[in-house]
């Protein structure tokens, strides 16, 4: 269903139709560099990005036949101005994390004159700050709908604002277009199984972006998605991107089974790794169909190991197992296990830093994502957070470095420090590559589990000569770096799976190392950036003197300020 809009006040501008024929130009802007992008790491190897853009080829699934379509993703290829002089119709998609890449695309395509749409999570989040520099916003999931949306571009009576409200039958999405990828420059390939989550997590946009009921594709759906990565030549690794991939863990058990029997019958091209949240490790018929299956990895919203913290944002999920128990199992089922970690809880002391380090050493979690807690729109955090005035708008952002978009309980300036002290303790070199090994160790590989078929012999020679040209030799590391290489190649050598996990970790410190130091400056210049702000008077005077724990304003200035009588910090005045 899509809804009437209700949030346009002026009259609405009248669009020519673009006819049957669209040549529209999809785009996904550049990422900006994060522990996510991997980006040092890309130094290493031929490919250019992570993986491809998902939901835009499956977009493009969704357009009419008689439209042709390119597509330009700015982690593989520059956008240029004839790219979008060709374009019709400019469609563009993106993450929060991405605004200022979709900004800019967006501008360039009005200046030269193109019709744009926008839509994805973050243009479903922020509507408003869209409507301003596209000529159409989509909200919400457009499967069922989008042909209504393209007929609407075609004849002239398209909207400035679509609201989808109803969540589609996933089951009826059609596959989407791989060909319009350069599959070479991707070292993952995407595909999705499931969209939604159960569980009610107060900081998590995901719940309000697609539903707190899981909805899953049928597994002949996913086989026919791999088929057809296997026909365009695609043997590396498969991302199933399911934010919760255990949602429904009837349905993933399902798919695994039938997962098993497609690697088995096509040679095992492929490894799989996924998302899931932690009470996986409560499910063990599903952990064994998986590692069947040939998942080798999963991603864990572990978020912090204080149970006050956990318990204020409603994350219960964590609470049900021991945390420690949970990844020990884990890894002894098969599974190698990475985290998502997050500071700033209203609970969090400056104790948690130390504990967050703590925890990640004993769980020998190698890739350990760690960010400030963000409020994001739409979310029950940030309900909560505008109702209690701590709501700081101008700041919305998510990158590695940026503060939280709230006042915190934590003064600021201990928190980004804090962040930027745990961020540096955990990939010191030493400490991460020792990590990395007892991780290794902790990981008990199945006789099913087998590495992609790709990169070849040749591929991954080269790839090793880099690294020790760049690592081994140029780096400030290479101590740590020769003492893990030694160590996995004479324990692991003839341990495929184990080998071939060792090598990636071994290369990823090209990425987390020298990026954590940028990081670390990133969160100095932040830390210098912290003033009181008069609305933070206002603050503490609204709430009686008292403000947040954490910060200690000097009363006089509160009370002078509250009577309007000048603050002076010059005690000679």
């Amino acid at each position: 269903m899509i809804s009437k809009p209700d949030m346009l006040h002026e009259p609405c501008p009248v669009f020519a139709p673009l006819g049957k024929k669209i040549q529209a130009l999809l785009v996904w802007p550049k990422i900006p560099d994060s522990f996510w992008t991997f980006s040092g790491m890309l130094e290493l190897l031929p490919e250019k990005a992570v993986m491809p853009p998902l939901g835009l080829i499956t977009l493009a699934a969704l357009c009419p036949a008689e439209w042709t379509l390119r597509l330009i993703d700015e982690a593989v290829e520059d956008l240029t101005d004839d790219d979008l002089l060709w374009a019709d119709l400019v469609m563009v998609g993106g993450m929060i994390v991405q605004q200022a890449g979709l900004q800019e695309v967006l501008a360039r395509a009005r200046r030269l004159g193109r019709r744009t749409i926008v839509g994805g999570p973050y243009a479903s989040g922020e509507p408003a700050r869209m409507l301003a520099i596209a000529d159409h916003v989509v909200v919400g999931e457009p499967d069922e709908v989008f042909l209504e949306i393209a007929r609407d571009l075609e004849e002239g009576s398209a909207r400035r604002l679509y609201e989808i409200t109803d969540k589609p039958d996933v089951t009826k999405t059609p596959l989407p277009r791989f060909d319009l990828l350069r599959l070479e420059c991707y070292a993952s390939m995407s595909i999705q199984f499931s969209r939604g989550c159960p569980f009610q997590c107060e900081f998590c946009d995901i719940i309000i972006l697609y539903g707190r009921k899981p909805r899953t594709k049928l597994p002949q759906q996913m086989l026919a998605e791999l088929d057809k990565l296997l026909s365009l030549g695609w043997k590396k690794q498969v991302f199933i991107v399911d934010d919760n991939f255990i949602g429904n863990h009837a349905r993933a058990l399902e798919l695994c089974v039938e997962l098993e029997k497609w690697q088995q019958a096509r040679g095992h091209p492929v490894t799989f790794y996924t998302e899931a949240s932690m009470d996986l490790a409560r499910k063990s018929a599903l952990i064994d169909a998986m590692v069947k299956a040939n998942f080798f990895h999963v991603f864990l919203g572990i978020e912090s190991p204080s149970e006050e913290s956990l318990r204020e944002v409603k994350k219960f999920q964590n609470l049900a197992i021991d945390p420690v128990s949970c990844i020990e199992l884990l890894h002894r089922s098969g599974l190698w296990i990475t985290g998502g970690f997050i500071v700033g809880f209203d609970s969090d002391t400056e104790a948690i830093f130390e504990q967050q380090i703590r925890f990640i050493e004993r769980t020998a979690i190698p890739w350990a994502l760690l960010n400030s807690l963000h409020a994001m729109p739409g979310t029950a955090l940030h309900d909560r957070m505008q109702k209690e005035g701590r709501l700081l708008e101008s700041k919305l952002s998510s990158g590695d470095a940026t503060p939280p978009n709230f006042r915190t309980v934590l003064d600021p300036a201990v928190l980004l420090r804090g962040l930027g002290k745990t961020v540096a303790s955990i990939y010191e070199p030493r400490r991460f590559y020792e990590r990395a090994w007892r991780s290794l160790q902790n990981w008990q590989t199945k006789k099913c589990q087998r590495p992609a078929q790709q990169p070849t012999a040749v591929e991954i020679l080269i790839i090793l000569a880099r690294s020790i040209w760049h690592q081994g030799l140029r780096s400030s590391y290479r101590k740590a770096y020769w003492k893990f290489f030694l160590k996995i190649l004479g324990r692991y050598g003839l341990n495929r799976p184990k080998i071939w996990l060792a090598a990636t970790i071994m290369i990823s410190g090209h990425h987390f190392i020298p990026y954590v130091e940028e990081v670390a400056k990133k969160i100095e210049l932040e830390v210098l950036k912290i003033q009181p702000a008069p609305e933070l008077i206002a603050t503490w005077v609204g709430n009686e003197g008292r403000g947040p724990r954490g910060w200690d304003p000097p009363m006089e200035k509160v009370r002078s300020q509250a009577q309007g009588v000048p603050v002076h910090t010059d005690k000679s005045k």
